[in-house]
């Protein structure tokens, strides 16, 4: 509970921050959308349209069998999946030093498929309330709701690897295929491929009815 309130804090400081600030909006802009999408930023709620620039502490609501799908400036695509909230924390390019994109999934799953922000440097991650997901440039899915009793699954579909961590320990997925579970208690299952049943599962969370 103590770090969903941290992650909403968090968000609320970010759209405070975006507010009538144009450098804070070129993180890049919304694709497409699918069903009902809400976007939150310095606390107005509003639906955004394709085309719709997106600020550093905005948050994307996702409504039951909605997805919205982002481009960022780098290439990245980030698919909020259904019934999700995700927000945009940090997002920056820099020539002299790391990278940086940082993502908060407050509920649901998503997608990233990582664009050039990666090729140097960088630190890219997606917290949630159980484990924080880095990648090294990726394809990876993230989420609840595939495996019962609020654990969170991650897996990596293709790139240079994924690690999840948290208090608990540090999971390492290097290979296609490999995904993990973190239960609700924090703890991570060690690596393994998974079954065509538990993949397709996780890829209608982000399939639009």
């Amino acid at each position: 509970m103590k770090k969903i309130i941290l992650l909403a804090a968090m968000l609320a400081s970010g759209a405070a921050t975006a507010a009538n600030n144009p450098a804070h909006c070129r993180v890049g802009e919304v694709a497409s959308i699918k069903g009902t999408v809400e976007m939150v930023r310095n606390a107005q709620t509003v639906a955004p349209e394709v085309g719709a620039k997106i600020c550093r502490g905005d948050l994307f609501r996702t409504k039951a069998g909605s997805v919205a799908e982002l481009k960022l400036r780098d290439g990245t695509k980030l698919t909020v999946g259904k019934d999700s909230e995700m927000v945009i924390r940090d997002y920056r390019i820099f020539r002299k030093q790391p990278n940086i994109a940082l993502f908060d999934l407050l509920k649901g799953a998503f997608r990233s498929i990582s664009g050039s922000i990666t090729t140097r440097p960088h630190r890219f991650e997606v917290t949630t309330s159980v484990a924080t997901i880095g990648v090294r440039g990726t394809d990876f899915w993230g989420g609840f709701g595939v495996t019962p009793d609020g654990a969170l699954d991650v897996i990596m579909l293709e790139g240079h690897g994924v690690y999840v961590k948290n208090a608990k320990g540090q999971v390492e997925l290097d290979k296609p295929g490999l995904g993990t579970t973190i239960s609700a208690d924090g703890s991570l299952a060690d690596p393994k491929a998974w079954a065509a049943e538990k993949l397709n599962r996780a890829v209608a969370t982000i399939t639009p009815d």
